[in-house]
């Protein structure tokens, strides 16, 4: 199987905050626990000065503030330094955004270049491919937990045959 992938600076965005905040179900919850304390800190100060304004303490302040941060950091400054290193990385690589996968039996090849340039290529067998997971709009394959493969859905004719595909060939690969 053959995919040619022009992929998206929007798609590695997307790829990438859904592996950072939720591949796992511990990143899903520490994604929603982070997003609930963003909406309830604000929340629950402006109710209290207006409600009971004489029962905030002094330990409060400092314990909103941290929240607070520590939400701000978790979700909003992370997703922003999430899409600044896609751009940034289509700028430095331009060869990423046409790149050819050969997926076969032994592994994945990957070749990355315009067809009349010098064009690199890369072999993983399927053993070096750690998991195989799947987004709303890509299938991933972790080489490492930082070094995904993105194979975006729309570049994919037979998606049902690629998911049967990858699976049989993660268990051949155990």
């Amino acid at each position: 199987m053959q995919l040619d992938i022009d992929l998206q600076p929007e798609e590695y965005r997307r790829a990438m905050i859904w592996h950072q905040f939720a591949s796992t179900p511990g990143k899903r919850l520490n994604d929603w626990a982070a997003w609930a304390i963003l909406f309830a800190v604000p929340l629950t100060v402006v109710l209290l000065l207006l409600f009971a304004p004489d029962a905030l303490s002094f330990w409060f302040w400092p314990v909103a503030l941290l929240a607070l941060l520590y939400s701000l950091y978790s979700t909003l400054i992370i997703r922003r330094q999430i899409g600044q290193q896609a751009a940034t990385l289509w700028q430095t690589n331009p060869a990423l955004a046409a790149s050819r996968y050969h997926i076969h039996e032994k592994g994945i090849k990957v070749s990355a270049g315009a067809e009349d340039a010098e064009t690199k290529s890369l072999f993983l067998p399927w053993k070096e491919i750690e998991r195989v997971a799947e987004s709303g709009e890509s299938f991933l394959l972790f080489v490492t937990d930082e070094n995904i493969l993105i194979l975006p859905k729309r570049c994919v004719a037979d998606i049902p045959g690629l998911r049967q595909f990858l699976a049989q060939a993660g268990k051949r690969a155990e």
